[in-house]
């Protein structure tokens, strides 16, 4: 394909990153279990919520969220193994020591584990989010818009483009 002159690959958005869907390499079991543990201590069973190893299809979306997060992915792996041989009545404890002197590991590591809770259907359903959806706005609106001058600036300034491929 070109644009402007200039070869862009066909597959190529320079707006929006690739999306990955799986993290750089497979977990192993010692690992998956380490996580698994610090999830469960980070988000407990309470009421109607299970625990984060207990939610429908956790250990899926904790795939997909370790894949969003691939550029922390070894820091979130090795966080969490640091605390496998952490008896489970000291685990909430190493957690907060860690949120204070290994904020670098600790923000991504807690942000992994409770963002694939979040993104469970049980928990989404739970909670009351319908999740993300399109909400385009109907055409007579987008009419009216153009039509009540908002453009017009734009249109008076003339074209500005600057190629992204030139820099």
């Amino acid at each position: 394909m070109i644009s402007n002159g200039h070869p862009v690959a066909a597959n190529r958005r320079l707006s929006v990153p690739p999306r990955h869907t799986r993290p750089p390499r497979a977990l192993t079991e010692p690992e998956l279990t380490a996580l698994l543990r610090v999830a469960d201590c980070l988000i407990p069973a309470s009421g109607p919520n299970p625990k984060a190893s207990d939610a429908d299809q956790y250990a899926s979306y904790l795939q997909l969220a370790l894949a969003a997060r691939a550029d922390a992915f070894d820091a979130i792996v090795a966080g969490s193994s640091k605390l496998s041989d952490v008896p489970a009545d000291e685990l909430w404890d190493a957690l907060k020591a860690m949120s204070v002197e290994d904020e670098a590991t600790f923000v991504p590591l807690s942000s992994v584990l409770a963002g694939a809770y979040f993104m469970t259907p049980q928990v989404m359903k739970l909670i009351g989010y319908p999740g993300q959806h399109r909400d385009p706005a109907p055409l007579e609106l987008a009419a009216e818009e153009i039509g009540s001058g908002i453009l017009d600036p734009v249109l008076e300034r003339g074209f500005i483009y600057v190629s992204a491929v030139d820099e």
